[in-house]
């Protein structure tokens, strides 16, 4: 008990910490943005607003996930239970639809960059537009007629259900007094089209992130190529944030593997259960240092920030009947 405790307070301050770096990056992409990248700035936007509320959501839900035979279990640690399983299992699919939208925005942002090299740079209401087209296969998981609620939940199932479905897998685990959500059968439609998103297609779209890089980096490396040099930095620092935001989510791969073994019964453990949807916070946290580091007007802004207080140092001082001195 104490090692899931100790787990669920890092995460918590992981979690919080990936809130603030985002709401930061979000600031500097909306105040502190050279006028030249300032269409970019909405997809900076999008990618940091969809971290920070799938950072919230797992502090929220704090999510153990327990996936065996045909069935997937969820154990609500967070706040979400004080409002009943079906709220934890909704903030949950909210989190995961958070998650999927990452990823093609990541997609996009790659997108975006070789196409200003090749082409103009395009309004922004037109990036709105292709933003909201990359957003429809996150919407599909949340779109159910009359009512605001995650597609995949038409496959929720009863608690005690679940349970009962577990338990042969995992005869050792006490279930009295948790928070238990969870789907019975991954086979229905609802439930297979979320883990294709968030297992099948992370291959697709991460070909697509690395072919789009080479494609850039060839066309900065082209002599031919009409652009200032400063221009040219820009579009260089971008890229290097670009690409190693494109590393992080190979974290995420770890985390599909842990399922896949959980799911077929290869392997099973409290950690792995706790760590596949939770560990993903480490995603959201990580990402927007790729824009503080790499990008040098966010860079000097950071440092400068953190110049400023190291250089904020306190003064004694020792108070006389004619005043204050500093000592």
């Amino acid at each position: 008990m104490w090692a899931d405790t100790l787990y669920w307070i890092i995460i918590g301050i992981i979690d919080v910490l990936a809130i603030i770096f985002n709401a930061l990056l979000i600031y500097l992409a909306l105040y502190r943005t050279p006028k030249m990248v300032r269409v970019y700035t909405t997809l900076i936007i999008n990618l940091a607003f969809t971290d920070c509320c799938s950072a919230f959501l797992n502090f929220f839900v704090q999510q153990r996930m327990i996936p065996s035979g045909f069935t997937i279990g969820y154990i609500s640690n967070g706040w979400c239970k004080l409002f009943g399983y079906r709220f934890c299992f909704l903030s949950h699919n909210l989190m995961a639809h958070f998650i999927v939208h990452s990823n093609y925005s990541l997609v996009l942002s790659f997108a975006y960059r070789y196409y200003i090299l090749r082409k103009p740079e395009p309004r922004r209401k037109t990036v709105l537009i292709v933003l909201f087209i990359t957003y429809l296969p996150s919407l599909l998981q949340l779109y159910k007629p009359c009512c605001f609620q995650i597609l995949y939940q038409f496959a929720e199932s009863d608690p005690s259900e679940i349970i009962q479905l577990l338990q042969p897998y995992h005869p050792q685990y006490n279930f009295t007094g948790l928070t238990v959500s969870g789907v019975s059968d991954i086979r229905s439609v609802y439930a297979l089209y979320k883990i294709l998103q968030m297992t099948v297609m992370t291959v697709p779209i991460f070909s697509t992130i690395l072919f789009l890089r080479n494609k850039i980096i060839n066309r900065l490396l082209y002599r031919g190529i009409n652009i200032s040099l400063n221009t040219k930095s820009l579009h260089s620092q971008l890229l290097m944030a670009l690409t190693y935001q494109a590393l992080l989510p190979t974290l995420y791969s770890i985390n599909v593997i842990m399922y896949v073994l959980e799911q077929s019964g290869i392997y099973a453990s409290p950690f792995f259960e706790n760590f596949i949807m939770s560990g993903l916070v480490l995603i959201p946290f990580f990402s927007p240092f790729t824009s503080f580091f790499f990008f040098t007007p966010y860079r000097r802004i950071i440092l400068g920030m953190v110049i400023k207080n190291l250089n904020k140092r306190p003064v004694a001082t020792s108070e006389t009947g004619h005043g204050s001195f500093p000592i």
